[in-house]
């Protein structure tokens, strides 16, 4: 069974579950029925643009939407998203978000939205709640959705850059095939942790524990999700108290 005819079969389950009919019948007026995030990765583009933005959605209300810059510049800061819900016609909101983009601070506290009711066809959009401009994207569901992850196809060295609010530096991140991780900087940042695949979802559950200054968070253990689209690399890991990321981008 695809992620998509699971997500219909529970929104069909939650819908009978608020019911006070019989069999099919529908839901009390007013009521807003719920079912899983509809998770996987999807790709396409910020609107308007031909920045890149890679969406990866969690079945526990979690997201993120990596995105890139103008000109090609590769990744110029992601959003990360909490405790979301989808509604039973396909929308899922949380208001527990923050847009980390690179070289600006502090974060900003948003609404992260994405509309799946044509799936694969998804769009959405990050609105900061100070009013500051935000982001909209849309995209399509990646070959890569039902691909199982595994600790050996992650494993391989990547070559790219470690980003936090106050800056980039380069960054090489060594994978093993059991899953440990280690990782320095050209700054002088030492780091190692763990990588395990995301059950549900083409991700990887990822933890990071950083050294002293230089370190772009340092001495946090910072926990948070990879993507591994073909060669490339893609981990955030927001700080424990959400004020900051370390965001990589790599390839091997």
């Amino acid at each position: 069974m695809t992620r998509n005819a699971i997500s219909i079969v529970v929104c069909a389950i939650a819908l009978a579950a608020c019911s006070t009919g019989g069999p099919g019948s529908a839901p009390p007026p007013g009521t807003v029925t719920t079912t899983l995030p509809s998770g996987g990765v999807y790709k396409g583009t910020l609107n308007g643009s031909s920045a890149e933005a890679t969406l990866l959605m969690l079945f526990d209300g979690t997201a993120y939407l990596f995105y890139g810059g103008t000109g090609g510049t590769g990744l110029a800061g992601v959003a990360v998203a909490k405790n979301g819900a989808q509604s039973s016609d396909g929308r899922f909101a949380s208001d527990s978000a923050f847009d980390y983009r690179i070289g600006k601070a502090p974060a900003s506290a948003a609404v992260f939205s994405v509309n799946f009711a044509h799936a694969p066809a998804v769009d959405g959009t990050v609105a900061n709640k100070d009013g500051s401009a935000g982001l909209a994207f849309s995209g399509s569901a990646a070959p890569m959705l039902d691909i199982a992850p595994t600790r050996p196809n992650a494993g391989g060295l990547y070559n790219g850059r470690g980003m936090a609010l106050g800056g980039t530096t380069q960054t090489h991140i060594t994978l093993a095939g059991d899953g440990y991780l280690a990782g320095t900087t050209t700054s002088g940042c030492i780091f190692k942790g763990t990588a395990a695949p995301h059950e549900g979802a083409n991700a990887y559950d990822v933890s990071v524990t950083f050294g002293p200054a230089p370190c772009p968070l340092p001495d946090k253990t910072v926990t948070g999700n990879a993507v591994l689209d073909g060669a490339r690399l893609l981990v955030a890991l927001p700080s424990p108290d959400r004020s900051d990321v370390f965001l990589f981008d790599g390839r091997k």
